[in-house]
Parts: structure tokens; sequence; C-alpha cells
């Protein structure tokens, strides 16, 4: 596991306001079970959520994640929250990487039905699209990239930039498109 475990908890034993784990004028970072911690706050009250939840990875790992074909199941309750609590000048922004299909050298396309399901069954907006070229990613699967090299590395992750309206502002475009820069 990883350190944060190991950090005071969230929830006052003797109250139930939850702490944020950090915060600064800009804003706050909770730790704990996000669907629990959702489910806490007011209707419309956030104006940003930025997430990179476990990918549908054909094989488990330590952390826990879900299979490609039962990840949309998994992420309903989750997109539902999102959509409860965000304002509607609010953003919604997910990186999510790709998976294969298992045994053959072909995509699945989990994560892009994850977007369909945000905007069909949920109302959320495409704002924008970004692709996060990372060149550090290993080279899988590898029977098809390394082994029978009939494949290419997959090296580009997918962010969706959402919202609940069409109209949504530029309020909080900077901390987007301007990831580097420390306040």
């Amino acid at each position: 596991m990883n350190n944060f475990n190991k950090q005071a908890p969230l929830f006052n034993k003797q109250e139930t306001e939850i702490n944020p784990f950090f915060q600064t004028k800009l804003g706050k970072i909770y730790l704990a079970d996000s669907l629990n911690l959702m489910r806490s706050f007011k209707k419309k009250s956030i104006n940003l959520i930025l997430t990179s939840p476990p990918f549908g990875l054909v094989r488990k790992k330590d952390y826990g994640n879900v299979d490609a074909d039962k990840y949309l199941d998994w992420f309903r309750p989750f997109a539902k929250e999102f959509h409860r609590i965000l304002k509607d000048n609010g953003s919604f922004v997910i990186d999510i990487g790709g998976s294969w299909i298992p045994g053959q050298p072909t995509r699945s396309l989990y994560h892009y039905e994850l977007l369909l399901m945000f905007c069909k069954e949920f109302g959320f907006h495409l704002a924008q699209d970004f692709f996060w070229w990372n060149p550090s990613k290993l080279p899988t699967p590898a029977e098809w990239v390394n082994i029978r090299r009939i494949r290419v590395k997959d090296a580009v992750n997918c962010i969706w930039w959402l919202s609940p309206t069409p109209c949504q502002t530029r309020e909080f475009w900077f901390l987007i498109a301007i990831p580097c820069k420390a306040y």
C-alpha cells in the first residue's frame, strides 16, 4: 500500500465534519473513500473534479482495478455523484488509460464507452479532449509489442474535460491548462 493510508483520518470520531487533507486559498484536497465523501457534499457545491481512477486493465493491480468489461457498472455510482455535486459552471476532468482485449491484439473500447456513458446517461458535455503522451509507459502487452511485434507501444492516455452544461465557463481552465505552476 501507500503511505497515505497511515495519515490521520478525515473523519473526527466525535464529529461528523470531514476535514481536508490539504488546502490552499484555491481549494481543498480530501483523502477518503471518494464515493462516501461525495455523498456527504451538498448538491451543486463543487467547482472542479479532477480524477485519474484505476484503469480497466487486463491484469489485476495491488491498488484494485475492475476489468474493462465491468468498468461502466463500477463507475456509474461515481458518475452519478459527480453530476450531483458539480456546479453548473464546474468542470469534471478525467485522465483515463486504455486497455487491450485479453488474448488478442486489439484495443478495448471501455474508456470511450465510459465517455459516452458520462454524456448520454448523466448529461455531461464534452468541453474538450486532450491526449497525454507518456513515453515512459512500459511496452505492453509484451506478446503483441515485444515478441510478435505486430503492435506499437501504447504511450497515450485520454484526458476529457466535461461539464454539466454546454456553456461551461473558463473559471477553472488555468488549473487544467497550466499544471506546472505552484500555488
